[in-house]
């Protein structure tokens, strides 16, 4: 591993050279969960949340998908996961609505992902990223700042500041045994960076997040959904980090 530093608007931070993935940040407020352990693989319903636990999901159809730790991976994951049955599904893993990453004070997230199971057909979406409070729908979330898959592997920059909403290709297409770290660099709110494996898949000044107060504070959010149909897809999670400033 291949260990560098940055200091950049005001937080330093320690990457791998190598899958760029930031190991270590100095920030006044500091997010990380790598799932591991055991307590990792029952993820509690949304409405049911339980002491000491960062996460709920929320779950959308009778099949029915599932959200829950993988067993035994290396690393501890995650893994949001349709079925076949035909009709409305979600399959959602998030902070049961507890917002609390403000995309104005400086915010980057960072998290690893894999699509073992790519969006299989049209409607079938995967989200992975920053959202407000869950609603039936990725598209229809009042914020949001992600990146999402559709009918495939190849990834779209997502945004949406409750004016503004953009589906940009990213240029990065990912086949079941790829893993991609995103990155999404809010320091410029006027200018929100996205990464993908150290790689900037964003163009200058094509993310420019307007919101402002509590509408610019948004929470982890990943999901898989379907508006209907046999559509299959799996999205898996292997770590979520945050960074951001206190005031």
């Amino acid at each position: 591993m291949s260990t560098r530093s940055k200091f950049t608007a005001g937080v330093l931070d320690f990457y791998d050279g190598v899958s760029h993935e930031r190991v270590l940040s100095m920030a006044p407020l500091q997010y990380r969960d790598d799932f591991l352990g055991i307590g990792s693989l029952a993820i509690p319903a949304a409405g049911s949340a339980e002491n000491g636990v960062d996460w709920v999901k929320k779950i959308v159809g009778a099949g029915p998908p599932t959200v829950a730790g993988v067993a035994s991976a290396v690393g501890g994951q995650v893994a949001c996961t349709l079925t076949s049955t035909s009709e409305k599904q979600d399959a959602a893993l998030y902070w049961g609505d507890q917002k609390a990453l403000d995309v104005t004070k400086g915010l980057l997230f960072e998290t690893r992902i894999q699509l073992p199971v790519t969006p299989s057909a049209a409607g079938v979406q995967a989200v992975a990223g920053l959202a407000s409070s869950w609603i039936d729908g990725p598209d229809n979330n009042t914020c949001y700042l992600q990146v999402g898959a559709t009918a495939n592997g190849n990834l779209l920059i997502r945004s949406y500041d409750g004016v503004t909403q953009n589906s940009i290709a990213a240029g990065v297409t990912l086949a079941t045994t790829d893993w991609a770290i995103i990155r999404i660099d809010a320091r410029d709110p006027t200018d929100v960076k996205f990464f993908v494996n150290g790689n900037q898949v964003s163009a200058t000044g094509a993310v420019n997040f307007a919101a402002t107060g509590t509408l610019a504070v948004l929470q982890p959010y990943f999901a898989m959904y379907k508006p209907s149909g046999t559509g299959v897809g799996t999205l898996t999670v292997d770590y979520v980090k945050a960074w951001m400033n206190r005031q």
